[in-house]
């Protein structure tokens, strides 16, 4: 895809980095019409989605197929709206996060090619060893940022929905997610 385009050593990289996007996906990656005879919704309400902004599959060799990850993240949204969110106001937070993460992801990207990238060229006597030094430091960060983030991520919403409910809750919503927050704190403490 962009052979010709890079150096040898980011060749490489850019190997590593579609190598873990494959990793994703070790199964066979599937069309459109199996996505949704497996996640029970038709295909022209997938593709509406896909249209709003949700991020479904990728594009394999020209086209676009998905994964088990694809089929779950389906579900996902269907116990969301099965819980009463409404459909439009998830797929303009869809939107927003995409447009957030991918915010934070393009400042991730240049950080890497700033302090990572830029000096393991800088210090490699060859496209070869430059290489090896990108490939090895990014397959060890790339685990390391993702679940920080996932891991953040879950931590501000938990500390939103904990502030939002001290501020709109009455006394026995507030006591009981007291009482689950102290109850987690102890599940998580081994004994």
């Amino acid at each position: 895809m962009l052979e010709g385009r890079l150096g040898a050593a980011d060749q490489d990289l850019a190997a590593a980095v579609a190598a873990l996007r494959a990793e994703d996906e070790t199964e066979e990656l599937i069309g459109l019409d199996e996505l949704a005879q497996r996640s029970g919704v038709a295909a022209p309400l997938l593709q509406a989605f896909e249209r709003a902004g949700l991020r479904l599959g990728r594009t394999v060799d020209g086209v676009h197929r998905y994964g088990s990850a694809d089929v779950e993240m389906v579900r996902l949204g269907l116990q969301l709206l099965e819980s009463g969110l409404p459909l439009p106001e998830l797929l303009a937070l869809a939107r927003d996060h995409d447009e957030h993460v991918r915010a934070v992801a393009e400042r991730a990207v240049e950080l890497f090619d700033e302090h990572v990238r830029g000096p393991a060229r800088a210090a490699s006597a060859d496209d070869t060893e430059a290489a090896m030094r990108q490939v090895t430091a990014f397959r060890r960060i790339f685990p390391a940022v993702t679940r920080l983030v996932a891991h953040h991520f879950r931590s501000v919403l938990l500390d939103v929905a904990e502030e939002h409910i001290e501020k709109v809750g009455d006394r026995a919503e507030v006591a009981a997610t007291r009482a689950e927050a102290r109850r987690g704190v102890e599940a998580a403490w081994p004994a």
